[in-house]
């Protein structure tokens, strides 16, 4: 009995120097270092306030998508007025980025890619303008079928669109969309 007592003191002893060589409850670990400053210039203002226009522009066609009636949602006549709607609603947000888009000032160097990206974007969004007023116009006659290819097609080409220019590829304007609020959602 005396040997079993004797080698659980010698276990529960080797367990506690094991502890302390590891660093088991000696000091505390050291404190995460400080986030790098921000940079002492900060992002061009007029840069800041471009993003902020762009994005005023663009943030509502990024997530319109997900509010849009799909192809699926219309099985019968009555269900018509629905994609009208949605058709409606779109050609709505799409006439304000139009505008939001026409109105950013030209971006001087070296951020001037910022234009292209503005163009790109401008163009997707004319030439989808384009394909919703034809579908208005033709809804009203294309029945069932129409409205569903229709939906369908316009979100599949909201969805998979992706810009010319990532914003990132942009100097500073990374930085100047994020210090605008209303930059968040929009990359």
């Amino acid at each position: 009995m005396k040997s079993q007592t004797t080698a659980r003191i010698r276990v529960t002893m080797a367990l506690a120097v094991g502890c302390l060589l590891a660093g088991c409850g000696s000091n505390p670990p050291e404190p995460a270092p400080a986030p790098p400053p921000p940079s002492p210039t900060g992002p061009d203002p007029a840069l800041v306030s471009w993003a902020g226009g762009y994005c005023g522009a663009v943030k509502d066609m990024r997530f319109i998508v997900y509010t849009m009636t799909k192809g699926y949602d219309i099985k019968s006549e009555a269900d018509l007025p629905k994609a009208a709607d949605s058709l409606k609603k779109l050609d709505a947000a799409l006439t304000t980025a139009i505008s939001g888009l026409e109105k950013l000032p030209q971006v001087a160097p070296p951020a001037q890619d910022a234009n292209r990206l503005a163009s790109g974007e401008l163009e997707f969004y004319r030439k989808l303008h384009g394909d919703v007023t034809k579908s208005r116009t033709l809804l009203p006659r294309g029945g069932v079928e129409y409205a569903k290819a229709s939906l369908d097609v316009i979100g599949i080409d909201l969805v998979s669109h992706v810009p010319e220019i990532k914003t990132g590829d942009v100097p500073g304007l990374g930085q100047a969309m994020k210090a605008d609020k209303s930059c968040e959602l929009v990359g």
